[in-house]
Parts: C-alpha cells; sequence; structure tokens
C-alpha cells in the first residue's frame, strides 16, 4: 500500500522538481498543488478528509500549516547545497546583499557566510509580516540584493530591489520523502495502538472521558450516557486535585449518574479517565443525596465544647453506628460528614436520606456508598420508627448515622446498643468562642462564593453576634453573616449592619433579648460587655481578649 502524499509547493518551480523527484520513489503517490502561507491553510485543512497521510511543504507554509491539520507536516529543509548555490549565484551581483527569512534559512546561512566569508548580512523574522518593513529598512540603508523564500523575494521586487529566491534541491526533496516514511511508519504504529485502545475501553467502559493535566479531553465515546448536561470543566477541576474518588451528577434529561476516576500514565505523562454510568435501584431510588467527600470539612473547635465533641468523635471512630444528638442548626450533617472522611479518608460515597425516604425505599445499597447519614427521624411515627430500627438493624458493611434533636425513646435499642456511639453537639450559645472563627469563616465563604465585599469582620460586630443566644444555632449564624456580608459594600463588615439585622428578628422567632439592642451605642456595648463578663465568669482579662481591647479600657468603660 503506498504512502498517499500532499506536496504544497510555495512557489511554481518547485512543482516541477516535486513532481520530477515524486516518479523516483515506487512506494508513495505524490501529489502537487501550489500554494503559499495563508492560502495553503484551506488545501490542508481538507486533505485528511481527502485521504491524504502525510503533506510536504517548506518555510513559514509548513510552519502555519501545522496548526490547522491533525496530519503530519513534513518541512523541506534548505540544505547546505542550496544555500552554497544561492550565495555563489548572488556573489556576482553588485551591492550590499542580505539573507531575510525564518529560522529554518537563516541558521545554516549564517553560519556558511560566517565560514566562507561571504559578505552577505543574515536577518531573521518570526512571523510573514515583519520581512516588508525589513525590506523596506533594508533598502533604506544602501541594500541592493535580497535572498530568501517566497514572501522575501515579493517585498524585494515591491521596493525595486533585486530578489532572489532561496530554492530546495533535489537533495532536500529526497530528505523530505525518507522523513514521510518514517513518520508514516510511526503514525501507522501509534494508531494501531490506539485502535486497540479504542476497543478495550469500549469493552470496559461504554461510556467515558479522557484528560489530559491541563484538564483539556483528549479523547471521549458516549453509547449508553447522554453527555448534555454534563459541564466537563468542573469534572476536570474535580479530579485535580484531592484522592481520587466517585463524582455524583445528573445529565440534562434526568438521569443519575455516576463517574468513577482513574489515574493513566503514558510515557511519563499522566491523564484522568473518568467512566460513566447510569445509577438504578438500591438507595438511588430512595432519593439518597450521593456524595463524594474529598477534604475534612471545617469544624471550629475553639470553644471547649466543641473540643469535647470532636474528641468523643475521635475515641468513636471504630464503631459503625452513630447517633448525633443536638437541636436543630448545630452541624449535624457536616459532624456527619466528619466522621465519614476521618474513617474513610475520601474513599467510598457519603450518602444522605430523610428518614421517611430510608424506610419506603429499597433496602439494597449501591456498593460504593461507605456512609449513610439519616436525618428527620422526629417526623416518623410509631410505625415509621419501628421500620427504621428494622432497616438500620439489616444495613451491614457501612456507617449508619442518624440526626436527632433529642434523645429518643422509641429508638432505645439502637441507641444504647453497645456499638452505637451516642455523640452530642452543643448549641451556640455555650460555645460563645467559637462564633469570631464562624463568623470569619462564613464571610470567607460567602466572598469566594457569592462574590460580597466584605473580608473581615470589626471587634464591635463580633461583640454583639457573641452577645446574641442564637436559637438556630449555626445555622442562623450563617445566613445572618451573609446577610450582612451582601448588604455591606465594604471591605469590612461593621457593627451597624450586624445590628439592624439584629433588630429586624423578632421575639416570635426565639430571638435575643430586645434589651440588648435598646438605648445608645455606649449602653448597648456596656450590656455587651456586662454579658461577656458573666459568661467569662468575671474574669476581666479573657472579657478584654474576646473584646479586643487592653483592660484599662475595659475598666474605664465599666466604670463609667
Amino acid at each position: 500500500m503506498k504512502i498517499k502524499v500532499l506536496f504544497i509547493a510555495p512557489y511554481p518551480a518547485l512543482t516541477v522538481l516535486a513532481e520530477e523527484c515524486g516518479r523516483e520513489v515506487e512506494d508513495m503517490e505524490i501529489d502537487v498543488k501550489v500554494a503559499n502561507l495563508e492560502a495553503a491553510i484551506p488545501i490542508a485543512q481538507s486533505a485528511e478528509q481527502d485521504g491524504y497521510d502525510v503533506i510536504i511543504s517548506r518555510g513559514g507554509t509548513a510552519r502555519l500549516m501545522e496548526e490547522e491539520t491533525s496530519l503530519p507536516i513534513i518541512d523541506v529543509h534548505v540544505s547546505g547545497y542550496d544555500m552554497l548555490r544561492v550565495l555563489t549565484l548572488a556573489n556576482d551581483f553588485p551591492g550590499k546583499k542580505a539573507i531575510v527569512g525564518f529560522s529554518n534559512i537563516t541558521l545554516g546561512a549564517k553560519t556558511i557566510t560566517d565560514i566562507l566569508d561571504f559578505p552577505t548580512e543574515v536577518f531573521t523574522v518570526e512571523v510573514a509580516e515583519e520581512v516588508e518593513p525589513l525590506v523596506r529598512r533594508l533598502k533604506e540603508e544602501g541594500f541592493h540584493v535580497i535572498m530568501g523564500d517566497v514572501v522575501t523575494v515579493n517585498a524585494a521586487d515591491r521596493h525595486g530591489l533585486e530578489g532572489i529566491l532561496i530554492q530546495s534541491g533535489r537533495e532536500a526533496i529526497f530528505d523530505a520523502f525518507d522523513r514521510v516514511r518514517t513518520t508514516y511508519a510511526f503514525n501507522q504504529k501509534t494508531r494501531s495502538e490506539i485502535e486497540l485502545l479504542k476497543a478495550v475501553l469500549a469493552e470496559t467502559s461504554p461510556d467515558f472521558i479522557v484528560f489530559n493535566s491541563g484538564g483539556e479531553i483528549v479523547f471521549e465515546q458516549w453509547k449508553a450516557v447522554s453527555p448534555e448536561g454534563i459541564e466537563t470543566w468542573k469534572l476536570a477541576e474535580g479530579i485535580g486535585t484531592g484522592p481520587l474518588a466517585p463524582i455524583m451528577l445528573e445529565s440534562a434529561n434526568g438521569d443519575r449518574l455516576k463517574a468513577d476516576p482513574k489515574k493513566i500514565t503514558v510515557r511519563n505523562e499522566e491523564y484522568h479517565l473518568l467512566s460513566f454510568m447510569k445509577l438504578e435501584g438500591g438507595l438511588e431510588r430512595a432519593a439518597a443525596k450521593l456524595e463524594a467527600v474529598r477534604q475534612l470539612p471545617m469544624l471550629i473547635r475553639e470553644s471547649t465544647a466543641m473540643k469535647e465533641c470532636i474528641s468523643s468523635v475521635e475515641a468513636n471512630l471504630p464503631k459503625s453506628r452513630w447517633m448525633l444528638i443536638g437541636e436543630k442548626g448545630t452541624g449535624k450533617r457536616q459532624l456527619a460528614r466528619y466522621i465519614h472522611y476521618a474513617k474513610q479518608q475520601g474513599k467510598g460515597l457519603f450518602a444522605e436520606m430523610a428518614a421517611g425516604d430510608f424506610i419506603d425505599g429499597s433496602p439494597g445499597v449501591e456498593e460504593e456508598i461507605q456512609t449513610l447519614y439519616i436525618h428527620g427521624t422526629e417526623e416518623l411515627n410509631s410505625g415509621g420508627t419501628v421500620k427504621l430500627l428494622e432497616k438500620a438493624e439489616a444495613l451491614r458493611g457501612i456507617d449508619l448515622i442518624i440526626s436527632l434533636e433529642k434523645e429518643e425513646s422509641t429508638l432505645h435499642s439502637l441507641f444504647y446498643a453497645e456499638d452505637t456511639a451516642r455523640i452530642y453537639l452543643p448549641p451556640l450559645r455555650n460555645r460563645v468562642q467559637d462564633i469570631r472563627t464562624l463568623a470569619a469563616y462564613f464571610i470567607a465563604d460567602s466572598h469566594q462564593q457569592r462574590g460580597t465585599s466584605p473580608i473581615k469582620i470589626k471587634e464591635e460586630a463580633v461583640a454583639l453576634l457573641e452577645a446574641y443566644s442564637w436559637p438556630g444555632n449555626v445555622a442562623e449564624l450563617k445566613a445572618l453573616v451573609q446577610d450582612a456580608a451582601a448588604l455591606e459594600k465594604g471591605y469590612v463588615l461593621g457593627k451597624e449592619k450586624i445590628e439592624t439585622l439584629l433588630k429586624d428578628k423578632t421575639p416570635a422567632s426565639g430571638t435575643a433579648p430586645g434589651v440588648f439592642l435598646q438605648g445608645s451605642l455606649e449602653e448597648i456595648e456596656k450590656r455587651i460587655i456586662l454579658a461577656v463578663l458573666e459568661q467569662e465568669d468575671g474574669n476581666q482579662t479573657r472579657v478584654a481578649k474576646r473584646l479586643g481591647m487592653n483592660r484599662s479600657t475595659l475598666w474605664r468603660k465599666l466604670k463609667d
């Protein structure tokens, strides 16, 4: 089978030589066309569709086509013989002489002119647009003869200079043919390997994407899964950091999908393979929310109460049944995610579902789920509680975490079992020392996720937050801080915005006593100081530290 070659000659004289040389080779079918620079691009773009295996061209034309086609481009070099021929030809011309061209011409030219002491200067250009102004300048400097490729010669003619085309000879043409054979053989081997890999991948996973290390798609295939609605750039970001774990997503047609990532290294280059599959049956039908927890969730623990809570978690990690007891908004879901990561180190899936969905769903569990978090148990009737206990008893091989707002006697058998860990989450009013850090974290999160302006919070604003009772706990604090950040247009969140939002809360919603927000700012400030003083058991050093003032200022404010 002959190699089908397209030879694009930048100047007509090269076609004669290419056709003549082509008749002397038996293993190639060579078609020759004339086109220079941009004119060659559409020809190159259609070459693969036309069945060509390789393209041969020269100089700037070859360089331009490299970015426009996936076919290999062989550049006809300017040989030493070619350069000697043109320098010898130009040597008899009077006046100053110059060679102007791309580096593929000028590098060899400079070597020869230096060694043989030809009175010729050499100028290198990066793009064709540089040639015209350079030739104009050379004319002004008294040059008479300009040697180069087609662009250079045409520019010389326009400026009334003698232009001599550096042509490629037979030696350069046959050298190009040799490189065609080598390139074709390599490409054929590579194509065979790729086709084999495609066939293997098609059998093992009909739907997949392969990303390179830069997050670009190098290959994809879709058969059973529709790619519509799948944001591939987010997938590329997701697999670039952290441990490899399944990614849960939904396509535009409503299919729930799981993408399994794998790392592949080929010739020291790292790739990521994402294999897709539809989720059917088991917890998926029961409306479970699945997540791959890729890093240890952030838990603020400046307070003694929260430190004791986390210590209790770490002491119970070997257990597989968990009861998280705490008021609404205390962060039970976040703690469940923390437990999952602490035990699994990023492997397996975290599933979350309402208790009602759990008892009505199929008992089957998708094999990669390692942790099941159940909330909403307070909405179950006695019959539902019995079903919950039965389902919990039937679950094996995964961690079960149940969220409770208070101890439930109906769950006695599970609650007090030996292999059950009972973790009590403190309300926010009992972990005042965490409020400052929590507020800073929520401001940073709002700034990054929502583009809000504030990046820090003033001490007076923190004091207001610490004096509030927070019946909605951490969830209420997060909502208020985010609302305040949305209202504040500056970079610092002050007490005015916090004060306004706290005033808007009504006693019916269980908010802070209105007395804190009555009177002048000085009166409000003193009430806050007294409240913190009570929380710190009269320790003025700790009070001053919390309020961001020195002890003498604190003493003066208490005295006034």
